[in-house]
């Protein structure tokens, strides 16, 4: 359900200039007067420039926050802590409530309309959407045009068209795949998918399907398959117990992990380099939990860098890979070289095994990073070129985020 929107004070706000990197801020602002407006009428108002807002995830609901002001436009409520990943329509955010297997959406409140040349851009307040589906799912994944929500508890996907998510009947065509696992299914630039396929519920692989869902090949060459990300324009990498399998135009490759015995999970890139990064992990070498792999896609080699601390999730950005370590710095790395640049953002922290328990989680959107901090009951924000870090209290504990609405492409990582 949604409750009405509710604007808590700004109780503390500070600016710290951090002189170890030039970082700055998108010029992405909000016109707030028109968002103040807007959030007590249901009919959408026209505003000069691009709103994004920030969806975070909290254990019993989920908050949209204006991303430039860090003021709450609405809460939806929910069962548990949910994943939160976005449509590429820059205005829905799926909540994959795993712990309770449902799958929820949410509309931001923020767009833009494309007119030739120009786009006109709309704010209004967030609220759920009619989807509501009884699914176990981690993972949401969106072209230009579909998102594809992949049901662990099935075996199966469903696909949504990004023009039926602005109102009536929310209703996914469904594509069976067989055997449940967890794995994950992505939308092609042909108008098929990728799916994972399994073995004894563990997945192994990628199944090439047309648009109709019938398969045209398979690569069972990915062992431990967890994690995907884009590729280029029309690819995808898949982490593999072994490195990454590469997938585009219905032929695949794969790259060995830099690190002998280690498997890649999480996954992140975007569309400025050729570049996938990655984290590392094995059984036997626990050491791996601070270095960063980095795949060239176009060279087809692997390299790993050293980060001096443990770290949660990967965002990647304008040829950066960022992460947030447990020292409370922030590192930095260059894609194409590898160098890395530490800078000083939030308090130490701890990470557990438990991946459920609190930990700061990172968003981007073009030069702008926005860090939620559980343990301050805070949200950053860091302005990667004017080198100052901003801070805003918030209620409770903040989780996941992404960014809907910026005038930047977000960065992609699962």
């Amino acid at each position: 359900m949604i409750t009405s929107s509710s604007r808590h004070p700004l109780r503390r706000r500070h600016a710290a200039v951090l002189g170890a990197l030039a970082l700055g801020l998108a010029a992405c602002g909000s016109e707030t007067d028109a968002a103040d407006e807007s959030s007590a009428a249901a009919e959408p108002v026209e505003v000069d420039q691009a709103t994004p807002r920030l969806v975070v995830a909290y254990a019993d609901h989920v908050e949209v926050f204006d991303a430039t002001t860090i003021t709450s436009e609405g809460t939806i409520a929910t069962d548990s802590a949910p994943y939160v990943q976005t449509a590429a329509d820059g205005r829905h955010v799926f909540t994959l409530a795993h712990q309770d297997e449902k799958i929820g959406l949410i509309d931001a409140g923020t767009w833009v309309e494309a007119h030739g040349d120009h786009g006109h851009f709309f704010t209004t307040e967030p609220t759920e959407t009619e989807l509501e589906l009884d699914h176990l799912s981690y993972h949401a994944v969106s072209d230009d045009e579909r998102s594809v929500i992949w049901y662990d508890d099935q075996g199966s996907f469903g696909v949504l068209d990004h023009d039926e998510l602005e109102g009536g009947t929310i209703e996914p065509q469904v594509f069976e795949l067989g055997e449940p696992h967890h794995g994950v299914a992505v939308p092609t630039s042909d108008g098929g998918f990728l799916a994972t396929v399994a073995v004894d519920g563990d997945a192994t692989g990628v199944a090439v399907l047309d648009a109709t869902g019938t398969e045209t090949n398979r690569f069972e060459t990915c062992p431990g398959l967890h994690g995907e990300t884009h590729v280029g324009e029309t690819g995808y990498a898949f982490g593999c117990d072994t490195g990454i399998l590469v997938v585009d135009g219905g032929q695949a490759r794969s790259i060995a992990s830099p690190v002998e015995g280690a498997g890649t999970g999480t996954l992140a890139s975007d569309h400025e380099s050729p570049v996938v990064a990655g984290t590392l992990s094995a059984e036997d070498q626990p050491e791996l939990e601070t270095r960063l792999a980095l795949y060239d896609t176009a060279a087809d080699t692997a390299s790993v860098v050293e980060l001096g601390a443990a770290f949660s999730n990967i965002v990647v950005s304008e040829g950066r890979a960022i992460v947030i370590g447990t020292d409370g710095a922030l590192r930095v790395v260059d894609l194409a070289t590898g160098a890395v640049s530490t800078v000083p953002a939030i308090a130490e922290w701890d990470k557990t095994e438990d991946w459920k328990e609190d930990r700061p989680y990172l968003a981007v959107a073009g030069d702008t990073l926005w860090i939620t901090d559980p343990f301050a009951g805070a949200i950053h924000t860091l302005d990667l070129a004017t080198s100052t870090l901003e801070t805003v209290e918030v209620d409770g504990k903040p989780g996941r985020l992404v960014v809907v609405g910026a005038s930047a492409t977000e960065g992609h990582s699962h």
